[in-house]
């Protein structure tokens, strides 16, 4: 068989890991015993990394620095699974794409960043009084290319791969209709040296079915592959902020 395009992965596996979690919550599931909400975000991320490309004459190595002022537009679907046991799951998928104008050995460059992410943790939910805690652990799949306009021409660089992630989730009620949210996550034994992401913002739940966020993202990684000095070479240390609103719809 052909080899499955880098998208297709993602989406095999999210659609296993929900596959997964669903399985294991089979037997304690009765008739409405689940919730779910789907949230789509708008996104305006900005990029402050550290890029090297292998290039037959030598590596090229990009920073960024930080690129607030080159914000570009973005998305994120998020699905999520509760079920009254308090075990659940969550999906998420995000094209992150952000411009920055950038510094070489060879002179300026100016690049572009092109960041897919698909994530699917299965989650367990407790309360105690006023606050809500979320365990989550699961997965998270990078798709990363690189373009950049170098004097000597273009060019461009990528890689896909797959971190486990581990994380915690805390939620405070501040009033009837408003709430903080903290969320934060680190990878482990996986393709990347270094992985991370912390999210945190306001929910607005003024209505029974809907409720608005407004949050911020950061999302860390440090990830190399290949043999510097070599074409194929491509490291991406990043940091990659968000700002994001979205509306989540309860059914």
């Amino acid at each position: 068989m052909p080899e499955l395009s880098a998208l297709h992965r993602v989406f095999a596996r999210i659609m296993l890991a929900a596959a997964a979690v669903l399985a294991a919550a089979a037997p304690a599931r009765t008739e409405g015993s689940w919730q779910w909400q789907l949230t789509p975000f708008v996104l305006a991320p900005s990029i402050d990394s550290t890029t090297e490309l292998g290039l037959a004459g030598g590596d090229v190595e990009i920073d960024a620095g930080d690129a607030f002022d080159q914000l570009r537009a973005g998305g994120m679907l998020q699905f999520e699974g509760f079920h009254s046991s308090n075990f659940g799951f969550r999906l998420r998928y995000s094209i992150l794409d952000a411009d920055a104008d950038g510094a070489t050995a060879m002179g300026p460059a100016s690049v572009r960043y092109d960041q897919n992410l698909g994530e699917a943790v299965m989650t367990y939910r407790f309360e105690r009084g006023l606050d809500q805690f979320e365990l989550f652990g699961g997965v998270r799949h990078w798709d990363v290319d690189v373009t950049a306009s170098l004097p000597g021409g273009m060019v461009r660089r990528g890689a896909d791969w797959t971190d486990p992630v581990a994380g915690f989730r805390w939620q405070r009620r501040l009033s009837d209709d408003l709430s903080l949210m903290l969320e934060g996550d680190i990878g482990f034994g996986g393709s990347s040296d270094e992985s991370w992401s912390a999210m945190g913002g306001v929910i607005y739940d003024r209505w029974d079915r809907a409720s608005i966020y407004v949050m911020y993202r950061g999302l860390g990684v440090e990830y190399q592959e290949g043999t510097r000095g070599t074409p194929g070479f491509f490291r991406h240390d990043a940091v990659t902020h968000s700002l994001l609103a979205g509306v989540g719809f309860r059914f």
